[in-house]
């Protein structure tokens, strides 16, 4: 596989070159990966407890107080997409080159849909009862707790998939 002059140009950019070499325990590849863990545990966590809840799980707790957990979600959100580019940045021919990668962005724009999905369908309209959250959620649900099953998988892959690390740097 050639791979383009243009990646070779980006990986040298020097914010690349800069978090990929830091050795600060405040900025660089592996506080950026800390944080990318952190935001995703702030958007699947309470993700799947909402889940959860709308497929039965824990029903003596209400449904409505749930809806402020998606401010949380919402922050994790913004810190997974700001770490989760500082990551392309650090390792662009890693990213770029890797097929799963676009398929890891397929499944996270997939699974931000079902959740604005949920968000409005389920919590949004305040006329409906328990009994209505749970029968217009429980579907959606299920596809958001696969969805977002299938995007942790993705991203695992990726650390196993890759066929270039640096530029002509094989894996």
């Amino acid at each position: 596989m050639e791979l383009p002059l243009w990646v070779d140009a980006f990986e040298q950019y020097g914010l690349s070159k800069w978090l990929r070499e830091s050795r600060s325990l405040v900025i660089g590849y592996y506080p950026i990966l800390l944080l990318h863990t952190l935001g995703l545990s702030l958007v699947v966590g309470p993700n799947a407890a909402i889940n959860l809840r709308l497929l039965g799980v824990a029903g003596d707790i209400p449904l409505a107080p749930l809806r402020r957990w998606f401010s949380l979600i919402w922050f994790g959100l913004v810190l997974n997409v700001t770490s989760g580019v500082l990551l392309v940045y650090v390792y662009p021919v890693k990213s770029l080159t890797n097929p799963v990668f676009y398929i890891k962005l397929a499944l996270l724009g997939f699974a931000i849909w079902i959740l604005l999905r949920i968000k409005t369908r389920v919590f949004d309209d305040s006329g409906l009862n328990e009994a209505d959250m749970v029968a217009r959620g429980r579907m959606l649900a299920v596809w958001s707790l696969l969805a977002w099953m299938s995007v942790l998988g993705a991203g695992r892959l990726l650390a196993y998939t890759c066929h270039y690390l640096l530029y002509a740097v094989p894996c």
